[in-house]
């Protein structure tokens, strides 16, 4: 598993937040107004890079999400790390 030093708050909003939304018509991850909605909720102050980077968060949780349907798909804890 991957070490995360100094971005444990992020990681908190996103699992405040929740990484991904049921249309009704499929899954899909937060748009920006409820992010910019969530981060002014909760007092959070973040720069712009720390929004993308929790969209490319979510973003990666719904593509793993999605794969884990294959039965044949390998979690991401397993597989080799490059670095």
């Amino acid at each position: 598993m991957v070490e995360i030093v100094g971005g444990d708050y992020l990681l908190e909003a996103l699992q405040q937040l929740g990484p991904i939304r049921n249309t009704g018509m499929g899954l899909t991850i937060p748009d920006w107004q409820e992010l910019a909605a969530f981060a002014n909720a909760c007092g959070l102050a973040l720069e712009p890079w720390e929004y993308r980077l929790i969209r490319r968060m979510c973003s990666a949780y719904l593509r793993e999400f999605n794969a884990g349907k294959d039965p044949f798909c390998i979690p991401p804890v397993e597989r080799a790390s490059t670095g």
